[in-house]
């Protein structure tokens, strides 16, 4: 996972450090901090005037019904009548959560705001977290701690459940009144079945209408599935998917403010780790039946992962020893994954933000960690060796896989002789640094593979 705000890592998540009149920002500040309370005071008050509102209308429209249908008696059948108070009460509570999203969200980035402001003016409550939690806007650290959604049982969702209590319970009466009023449309053996289900399928709905208008910037109804689906089988994902994204495209701009060209490693990325990236859409199905066929010795044993799913590997799940089961969600992510990002910006995160060695996160770290300084532009050699460590956690050197790698590249035209000579230097500096594990022998085969 990628590094927390608090230890060493990219600094630049508030450009602006500095000011050379500090009150401009003390007074967006007072200016945003107000508007925050402003609107949290019309949330507030727009649900004390709903809970009214809606306790009013359902008590109308249930109290209405005979006279309404007497009234218009020979003239609208009775079903109409039903139909139309259905729509009432349902378009009044679709419109009521509408609006209370609205709200949350204008609450949810007033209060991000004064959280950037906050600390672009240099205050931070990293270090008492226990007595202002950091998921509040009184001790938030970082914006994204501030959620759309923060949850059904908090503030946030109270609306919710005025509005579709008291209009399921409408719609519980509407349906027996229809009932009633219409004898033989329904079998009288399931009459009070179709009563509850009407109520619970508006309850249901309503709860799918307020969760999909608090999603986030990177949030779709396919991920909040996923989610769902990874609690059931015992392989939660990361929690605050947002602000992972978040840090994720934040590598992204620190390696760019580097000056770090990629070229060449998206290049071996690819080559390397997943030759139809650009055609599938996050999930090869051919490498996958390739893995499959490898796993019942019919063919080679190989991995089946795309550049997509070692992302959302990287990225979203926590747990990676539960193998299976991770590799079920990764098949799940990578479309929501390709669906969120564009193909050029999945390249650009997975070479920011992968693991190259253990504890080695991102191109920048890893350049660092094998050769002590970060190479603006990186040569073919460099790309290839980079590429090539993605994962290595045991820093071995896996001779065999690297010679047939290197071959296959300077068939297809990617490295040169000289490249290879570079390469070979590169793996022995690494081994005599101790940054690679790996003997003599090793290197000897390696040097007369490549070079075969």
């Amino acid at each position: 996972m990628i590094e927390e705000d608090y230890k060493k890592g990219w600094r630049q998540h508030f450009p602006t450090y500095h000011f050379d009149d500090r009150d401009i920002a003390l007074e967006e500040y007072k200016v945003s901090a107000k508007n925050l309370e402003s609107e949290e005071r019309v949330f507030l008050n727009a649900s004390n005037v709903t809970l009214v509102s809606s306790a009013a209308l359902g008590s109308l429209l249930v109290g209405s019904s005979s006279q309404l249908i007497s009234v218009f008696s020979g003239i609208i059948p009775p079903y109409i009548i039903s139909l139309i108070l259905f729509s009432i009460i349902i378009g009044f509570s679709f419109i009521s959560l509408k609006y209370f999203s609205d709200r949350q969200r204008a609450i949810v980035f007033s209060g991000r705001k004064v959280i950037i402001l906050r600390r672009m003016l240099g205050l931070s409550y990293g270090n008492v977290q226990l007595l202002l939690p950091n998921w509040r806007i009184e001790g938030a650290d970082q914006p994204l701690a501030l959620r759309l959604f923060p949850g059904w049982l908090t503030y946030a969702a109270y609306p919710f459940w005025i509005v579709s209590i008291i209009s399921s319970s409408v719609v519980l009466f509407l349906s027996a009144y229809f009932i009633k009023q219409n004898p033989g449309v329904i079998p009288a053996e399931i009459n009070s079945i179709f009563i509850l289900i009407m109520g619970f399928l508006w309850f249901l709905l309503a709860m799918v209408i307020y969760r999909l208008s608090l999603l986030d910037t990177h949030e779709t109804s396919r991920l909040l599935f996923y989610k769902f689906l990874s609690r059931i089988i015992g392989l939660p994902l990361t929690e605050n998917t947002e602000y992972i994204a978040y840090r994720a495209k934040l590598a992204v701009y620190e390696t760019d403010r580097l000056k770090i060209s990629t070229i060449n490693i998206k290049k071996f990325l690819v080559f390397i780790e997943d030759k139809d990236f650009y055609s599938h859409s996050g999930v090869s199905y051919k490498s996958l039946a390739r893995s499959l066929l490898g796993l019942i010795n019919i063919k080679p044993r190989s991995g089946g992962s795309t550049i997509v799913q070692q992302l959302a590997r990287t990225l979203f799940i926590t747990d990676l020893s539960k193998t299976k089961r991770r590799k079920f969600i990764e098949l799940a992510l990578a479309p929501w994954i390709t669906r969120v990002f564009s193909k050029d910006l999945i390249l650009d995160i997975y070479i920011s933000s992968v693991r190259f060695e253990r504890r080695c996160f991102g191109v920048v770290a890893a350049m660092n960690h094998f050769w002590g300084n970060a190479e603006k532009s990186p040569t073919n050699a460099q790309a290839f060796f980079l590429i090539e460590r993605v994962s290595n956690i045991r820093s071995k050197l896996l001779v065999n896989k690297i010679i047939q790698t290197v071959r296959s590249a300077k068939e297809n035209g990617l490295l040169s002789d000289e490249d290879i000579e570079s390469l070979v230097d590169l793996y022995s500096d690494a081994v005599e640094r101790g940054k690679i594990t790996a003997d003599q022998a090793e290197l000897l085969k390696l040097a007369e593979g490549v070079s075969a």
